[in-house]
C-alpha cells in the first residue's frame, strides 16, 4: 500500500522484475500485460478503479480500460496480491489483503476526483461490491462475471480445507496474462471474498447504477443467483443486465438484455466467464489473436485436436459436442454493444 499510485507502479515493477517465473524469452512483453497501470487524463473530474479476478491480471482490462478512459475517466488498474509473478505467490496473500488494496486506492481517488467509479471481473467484482457496501463515494459500478456465488458450493466451502493438504499447482505455466494452475489457498481466498460479500449484503442494498454483464454458460459462477443478486439488491432505476445466453432461460425480464451465443458463423457455442472482457481486436485474446487455451476440458482427445487445429470451435470450460473440438471462447462477439451500454450508464448518471 503506497501514498500515491505513481509509487505503487514504481515498487510493483521493481518487485514483479525479480519475482515473476518468466515463461517466454520477452521479458517486457511479460512485465507489461501483468503491471498495474493507468490509463487517460488524470486532470478529468472523474475516475474509476479497475480489479481483476482470481489468477488473472491487469491484461483483463485491457480493452475495457481504453473504453472507460474514451468516457473521460482517469483510469487505475490494480494487481492483486499474489498474481503476476508466480502461482506459489499465492501463499503470501490473503482476501483481507485484497480487500485492503482495493479499499486503499479506491479511497486515494476520493480524495483528487469528483466522481469514482469501480469496476470488477470475478473476484474483482466481490471486493469492489463490498468497498461500495461499506464505503460512501463510489457513484457507479461495472462488473463482469462477478463471482458472487460459485458454481461449485461445495467447493468454495471445503477449499480452505483442502488447501492445507494439496493446493492445486500443477500446470505448466503457459498463459502471458494469467496463471495456469489453480492454486486451492487462492480459491479459498475467493471463496472469503464471495462470503464476505453475501454477508455484507444481507442487509444492504446497492443504490448506486451498475452494469452487470454474465455469461449463461459460465463454467465458474452460478449465473442465476447473480441475476437473482441483480434483482433484489441492485435498486437503481438505471441499473442494466447484459446476458450472453438464451432470452428463455433469463428468469428476469426487466432492465436486462440478452445476446444468443449460438453463433455458428464464427464457431461459437456459449460464451465463457472471461469473454465478456475482450474486444475481437484484442492482440492477445482476440479473434485473430495468438492465445488458443485449448485446455476447455479433460478430454485429452479433444485438447490435441484443438491445438491441431481440427474443426475448433469455442465455448465455456467444459461444454462438448460430438465431432467439435473446443477452445475457450477469449473474446466477445458484443463487445461494441457492451462498450454502448457502458457509455449509456455514464452519460445518465
Amino acid at each position: 500500500l503506497q501514498p500515491s499510485f505513481y509509487l505503487y507502479l514504481e515498487k510493483t515493477k521493481g518487485w514483479l522484475s525479480e519475482h515473476r517465473a518468466f515463461i517466454s524469452d520477452d521479458h517486457q512483453k511479460e512485465l507489461a500485460m501483468n503491471m498495474p497501470f493507468e490509463r487517460g487524463n488524470k486532470n478529468s473530474k472523474k475516475a474509476i478503479l479497475l480489479v481483476h479476478g482470481l489468477g488473472d491480471s491487469p491484461y483483463s482490462f485491457s480493452d475495457l480500460a481504453t473504453t472507460f478512459s474514451e468516457q473521460g475517466f482517469y483510469v487505475q488498474v490494480l494487481l492483486l496480491p499474489g498474481h503476476g509473478s508466480k502461482p506459489e505467490d499465492m501463499y503470501l496473500t490473503t482476501y483481507q489483503d485484497w480487500q485492503n488494496i482495493v479499499d486503499h486506492y479506491a479511497n486515494l481517488l476520493k480524495k483528487d476526483y469528483q466522481e469514482v467509479w469501480l469496476s470488477g471481473f470475478s473476484t474483482g467484482a466481490n471486493l469492489t461490491a463490498i468497498h461500495t457496501l461499506n464505503n460512501e463515494g463510489i457513484h457507479g459500478l461495472v462488473f463482469i462475471s462477478p463471482g458472487f456465488e460459485s458454481l461449485n458450493p461445495t467447493l468454495e466451502k471445503l477449499s480452505s480445507i483442502v488447501s492445507v493438504f494439496w493446493d492445486g499447482i500443477s500446470k505448466k505455466e503457459n498463459n502471458l496474462a494469467r496463471y495456469s494452475s489453480i492454486s486451492m489457498h487462492g480459491m479459498a481466498q475467493y471463496s472469503d471474498s464471495a462470503v464476505a460479500f453475501r454477508q455484507t449484503i444481507t442487509n444492504k442494498k446497492i443504490t448506486v447504477p451498475t452494469l452487470i454483464a454474465i455469461s449463461e454458460a459460465d463454467s465458474i459462477i452460478n449465473s442465476q443467483a447473480t441475476t437473482e443478486f441483480f434483482a433484489d439488491k441492485f435498486v437503481n432505476p438505471n441499473n442494466h443486465l447484459i446476458w450472453y445466453g438464451d432470452q428463455q432461460s433469463l428468469l428476469i425480464k426487466q432492465r436486462t438484455q440478452a445476446y444468443s451465443m449460438k453463433l455458428d458463423a464464427l464457431h461459437i457455442s456459449t460464451a465463457s466467464h472471461m469473454s465478456p472482457l475482450f474486444s475481437p481486436n484484442n492482440s492477445y485474446y482476440g479473434k485473430e489473436a495468438e492465445k488458443l487455451i485449448c485446455t476447455n476440458s479433460l478430454d485429452e482427445e479433444q485438447t490435441q485436436s484443438c491445438k491441431q487445429g481440427k474443426n475448433v470451435w469455442f465455448s465455456a470450460w467444459g461444454y462438448q459436442e460430438e465431432g467439435k473440438a473446443y477452445a475457450r471462447l477469449t473474446w466477445n462477439p458484443y463487445f461494441d454493444n457492451l462498450e454502448h451500454e457502458i457509455n449509456k450508464l455514464v452519460q445518465i448518471n
